[in-house]
């Protein structure tokens, strides 16, 4: 096995607030913005946000009760530009933009755009009947999220309860070790998978460790594709596309 320097991966989660509103009841009810409580402070609204590099057995929780908020975005704006890519689960329409959102609150320039890895977009092209981060790791045999009491954890978290957050804590940082847990399963069957730096040349664009070995070619109505495959992970990419003369 040929060694090559790795990409830094990030695996990164956040878990957000309660936001707190005023209401006339439960049924039927369009709130406003101007219904919710705290405005501005309440658009601040992420508790704490999990990273752990690929290759690192640590996993660092930053929260804004032990970093203050400013504090703790600083350390995950640090790691968004240190990443050559970012896994999340979902992150793409949630994890990610929530966060370019409090950059943008705290006059922050935005980090260097990350390559992402969206494990929810690759569960949801397997025909798995439920595409849950919990589900999924438990179907693949790699572990279940961390038990906790629900809406009760977020509100006492809210009210600044140690105990509550010392739970969400461990929430958070189980969510970011699983995540790793899925993606290191679902890595041969992530047909997207980007070209992290290190990875170019004959090696795969998934795994990084094994190299890639020419399996024929395949025609398309314009080109003539070389099907390439990993002697390590088994994932399937694209070589040389031949363009078939008219």
């Amino acid at each position: 096995m040929t060694c090559r320097e790795q990409p830094k991966i990030l695996f990164l989660d956040i878990e957000t607030k309660l936001v707190e509103l005023y209401a006339f009841g439960i049924r039927d009810q369009f709130i406003d913005y101007k219904q919710i409580k705290d405005l501005p402070a309440s658009g601040r609204g992420i508790h704490m946000v999990g990273l752990k590099w690929a290759g690192e057995r640590k996993t660092t929780v930053l929260t804004e009760w032990d970093h203050g908020y400013r504090g703790m975005l600083e350390g995950v704006h640090e790691a968004l530009s240190q990443a050559d890519g970012v896994v999340t689960f979902n992150g793409a329409r949630f994890d990610i933009p929530k966060l370019q959102g409090q950059f943008l609150l705290e006059r922050m320039d935005p980090p260097t755009p990350p390559t992402q890895i969206d494990l929810y977009k690759s569960a949801r092209k397997l025909g798995f009947i439920c595409n849950k981060l919990d589900y999924l790791s438990q179907l693949l045999e790699v572990g279940r999220k961390v038990k906790h009491p629900g809406l009760e954890m977020w509100i006492a978290v809210l009210n600044g309860c140690p105990k509550a957050r010392a739970k969400m804590t461990r929430y958070c940082a189980g969510d970011v070790r699983l995540t790793e847990e899925v993606h290191d399963r679902l890595l041969p069957y992530i047909d997207n998978y980007p070209r992290l730096p290190g990875r170019q040349g004959d090696a795969c664009p998934n795994c990084g460790i094994g190299t890639l070995t020419s399996q024929g070619t395949k025609s398309t109505r314009y080109f003539v594709v070389q099907s390439l495959k990993c002697n390590h992970c088994g994932a399937w990419s694209q070589g040389t596309r031949t363009k078939i003369a008219a």
